[in-house]
């Protein structure tokens, strides 16, 4: 009966980091070359360790997902490798049973729900953003057009004020006349006064 594995080692790291890649190809061949199928390899990376294993405090996580048939025994053959290897400070080979792989697709559906959200956020984010530059554009296209009509305004203005400051003026022009011609009457008055007084004597 074919079975899903995951089988988890530590790497010590701390005089040749290049130790991981070793080791890792190493337990990738033996999978391989004892009928295994190698579905995923995570690389955790370096952390830091629950307590102290052989005076080491950190070492380099890998996981290594595999499907074999169970008759083939491919753990046991893991856990022989592991223990002559001084580099691996720990392992786990386990079965990866119904459970783990249903709470596994409800993490996968929860995070695909979030990144949906998240782009559907980004996405409408975009469409505004998008939005407000065309108006913004539709702003400076008529813009232009409107100042030649505020011009085309303000001179008629100023032509309306010239024409009211031309009859204004013709209106004042008479009645400066009239004012001139009555202070010449006036002026002539006492001379015939004059004259009528010497008539009299």
């Amino acid at each position: 009966m074919e079975k899903l594995y995951c089988t988890i080692f530590v790497v010590d790291i701390s005089q040749n980091p290049e130790e991981v890649e070793t080791v890792s190809s190493r337990i990738q061949q033996l999978i391989e070359d004892h009928g295994g199928i190698i579905k995923k390899i995570n690389r955790w990376g370096k952390r830091r360790l629950a307590y102290p294993i052989q005076k080491k405090t950190h070492g380099y996580y890998v996981e290594i997902e595999f499907t074999a048939n169970s008759r083939l025994n491919i753990p046991y053959t893991l856990e022989q490798e592991y223990r002559m290897n001084d580099r691996v400070l720990r392992y786990l080979t386990y079965v990866v049973d119904k459970k783990e792989l249903i709470q596994r697709a409800k993490k996968a559906g929860e995070k695909a729900k979030v990144e949906a959200k998240a782009a559907e956020a980004k996405a409408a984010a975009e469409a505004e953003a998008k939005a407000k530059a065309t108006e913004e554009e539709k702003k400076a296209e008529t813009a232009p057009a409107e100042a030649p009509a505020t011009a085309s305004t303000e001179e008629t203005a100023g032509k309306s004020q010239a024409d009211n400051g031309q009859k204004a003026t013709e209106e004042a022009a008479p009645v400066a006349e009239t004012k001139e011609a009555s202070a010449e009457v006036a002026e002539e008055k006492p001379s015939t006064d004059v004259k009528e007084e010497k008539e009299e004597k």
